[in-house]
């Protein structure tokens, strides 16, 4: 390999890593769980009953997904999301807005969660009468599940983290933590370079 080659070659590995430091770097506290919705026995009271759907949340990364089929709208009300159970109140995710079809979707941020003690999630049927910060009676499809308790970091499902989720975005990384991550990265990798180049002089003076 020719020097001129060869230290071009390093430079763009340099370049490479230096455009990584400065990438954010996910940070996955738990695997998401999935609650399959159905319309539940003593829980649902309003709605198609072949309606159904799926929730898949995590607290300890603070989201929620919502996707819902055979649920078209009712004249007069809207459909929500909303987390129950517990001694706790029940806490609204958000609305969920269905087509003609049926089928609906609701991905959102889990902001402004005040406790983990939730066993139940219930897509209820807003109606005009309905104050806005009571969760309706009228509701539909529903699923319950349970969330492991372990702020380890060990268990194979969502966790219930040590302290509740900061939804903002985390700020960036400064000028210094960049370099040091470019420097701790690069060094091996000029390490390497400076051998290659060490052989390849060898070889070029036999």
């Amino acid at each position: 390999m020719r020097p001129a080659i060869l230290g071009g070659f390093v430079a763009a590995i340099l370049l490479y890593v230096g455009a990584l430091a400065g990438l954010p770097h996910a940070r996955a506290n738990g695997v998401p769980q999935l609650v399959k919705l159905t319309y539940l026995q003593d829980v649902s009271n309003f709605g198609p009953q072949d309606a159904e759907g799926v929730l898949e949340f995590s607290f300890a990364e603070a989201f929620a997904r919502v996707d819902v089929k055979n649920l078209p709208p009712a004249d007069g009300y809207t459909y929500e999301g909303w987390l129950t159970g517990g001694s706790v109140a029940p806490f609204r995710v958000g609305e969920i807005q269905v087509d003609a079809a049926g089928i609906g979707v609701l991905e959102t941020k889990l902001s402004g969660l005040a406790s983990y003690e939730y066993d139940l999630f219930v897509v209820a049927a807003r109606g005009a009468a309905t104050a806005d910060d009571v969760m309706p009676a009228d509701r539909s499809i529903a699923g319950r599940f349970t969330v492991i308790s372990d702020t380890t970091g060990t268990a194979a499902g969502d966790v219930r983290p040590g302290s509740l989720p900061e939804t903002g975005e985390k700020p960036p990384l400064s000028t210094s933590q960049r370099l040091g991550r470019v420097f701790m990265i690069a060094g091996p990798v000029a390490g390497l370079a400076l051998i290659l180049l060490s052989l390849n002089r060898r070889r070029s003076r036999r």
